[in-house]
């Protein structure tokens, strides 16, 4: 009769110690842990791409010149070469370029007694530019420098100087070959035998490659 006591505390004490075990187990066990969240690494920045360097190549264009005098307007196309160098300053890029449009598809004739027909055209142009994409493949610039037209007649050739403006967009398909869309506005006075004054509004595409 006496042994039923001692084994009942006994029975308590293990109930005791093991509950306390199961608490301390709750509290340190891995279901209790912070779930731990990774955070994706942020993409590579693209590379950018460096304008410095030469580059030549050729374009195709449509132009309009008009003329004092109250002579209609003349349209041609024609084709016409580029080479230039630029320098990478990181925010803009600077550089000179010269343009030739030695063969025109058709005769452009100028107006007046002598007929004179446009036989080339050139300019030397000083550029700058700005990357107007997150990888700098591609460029916005502006260009102004010296133009000149030569004309042919029945009196003779002639070489006429004027200036021309220009705007265009260039863009980087690969490391070296480039694309181009431009437009340009160009003014010469006195051209050919009858001094005729011309304004002549152009437009053209062109392919280049970078060396």
């Amino acid at each position: 009769m006496r042994m039923y006591p001692m084994f009942a505390s006994a029975a308590l004490v293990g109930l005791m110690t093991t509950g306390a075990m199961a608490g301390d187990f709750s509290k340190s066990g891995p279901g209790m842990q912070e779930p731990v969240v990774s955070t994706p690494a942020a993409p590579p920045a693209p590379a950018r791409f460096n304008w410095t360097g030469g580059y030549a190549g050729a374009a195709l264009g449509y132009g309009n010149m008009s003329f004092s005098g109250g002579f209609d307007d003349r349209s041609n196309a024609a084709g016409g070469l580029f080479a230039g160098y630029r320098q990478d300053m990181g925010n803009f890029v600077l550089g000179g370029e010269a343009m030739l449009a030695p063969a025109t598809f058709g005769t452009l004739t100028l107006p007046g007694a002598n007929e004179d027909e446009i036989k080339a055209g050139g300019s030397l142009l000083f550029t700058a530019g700005v990357p107007i994409s997150a990888d700098a493949r591609t460029l916005a610039y502006a260009g102004v420098g010296p133009s000149m037209l030569r004309s042919s007649g029945s009196a003779g050739s002639e070489n006429s100087f004027g200036g021309t403006g220009a705007i265009g967009i260039d863009h980087m398909l690969t490391d070296s070959i480039m694309v181009r869309g431009s437009v340009n506005y160009t003014v010469i006075n006195n051209v050919g035998q009858d001094d005729i004054n011309t304004r002549t509004l152009g437009a053209g595409v062109g392919l280049g490659f970078k060396f």
